[in-house]
């Protein structure tokens, strides 16, 4: 053998023995995973705990009802008492002298006593029909002839001043010079409407002519005829002058 194999086989010899100490770490490996899952076991077995959370249920309050008051029982009232009677004493007749009867000369008359009777309506009266002349309105008119206002069988004079107040409080006179005339012809049936409103004379002057007309359409319509009138309708002839 020489020098060379000779230095190798004693390093092999002398070299350190490794498997003991391979099999010492072995064994202590094998303990540390053995008890890692013996742990793991207990821990798996072992019930997880939860946080326990206290519930408390609480109950609505029913609402309040209001109990009907009852009726309080009537109370006992005790009877008034009895009025003691107390004899009244009766009281002496006395005698009544009957007056003596007054004259008949000094008795009122049972037409005095009557009460007068009331009209139901104004009692007709004679209306004057002047022919025109002066100031503001009247009826008839004067154009060379006599035109009666109106018919003679109308005897209402309340009526006619009612007429002429109302037409009269609808016409606004223009300027015009004094004396000017303007005669209207219109025709009020039963309920008071007014119709046929014709210029029958004119003043010649056109505005005043105008208002007349005017104020003749503007208290249409009158208040109604008279029931005791017995026409249907009236026919009026009306002078408005300045």
């Amino acid at each position: 053998m020489d020098s060379v194999s000779r230095i190798l086989s004693e390093r092999e010899r002398s070299r350190p023995r490794l498997m003991p100490y391979a099999l010492i770490a072995l064994f202590f490996h094998s303990c540390i995973v053995g008890g890692i899952f013996l742990a793991s076991r207990h821990a798996t077995a072992r019930p997880a705990q939860l946080p326990s959370v206290s519930v408390k249920i609480v109950r609505p309050e029913l609402p309040k009802t209001r109990r009907r008051p009852t009726a309080a029982a009537p109370r006992a009232t005790q009877p008034p008492p009895k009025a003691t009677q107390v004899p009244v004493p009766e009281p002496e007749p006395v005698e009544t002298v009957l007056p003596e009867p007054e004259s008949s000369e000094q008795l009122p008359s049972e037409d005095a006593m009557a009460a007068p009777e009331q009209e139901a309506t104004p009692r007709p009266t004679q209306v004057p029909a002047p022919a025109g002349g002066g100031a503001g309105l009247s009826v008839g008119g004067d154009n060379g002839k006599q035109i009666p206002g109106i018919p003679s069988d109308f005897h209402f004079a309340y009526y006619v001043q009612r007429m002429l107040a109302l037409i009269e409080s609808r016409w606004y006179k223009p300027a015009v010079p004094a004396g000017t005339k303007s005669l209207v012809r219109f025709t009020i049936d039963r309920e008071g409407r007014l119709s046929r409103i014709e210029l029958e004379a004119s003043s010649g002057n056109s505005s005043f002519d105008r208002a007349a007309l005017r104020a003749m359409y503007g208290a249409n319509p009158l208040p109604p005829l008279p029931p005791a009138y017995a026409k249907p309708s009236l026919t009026v002839h009306l002078t408005f002058s300045e």
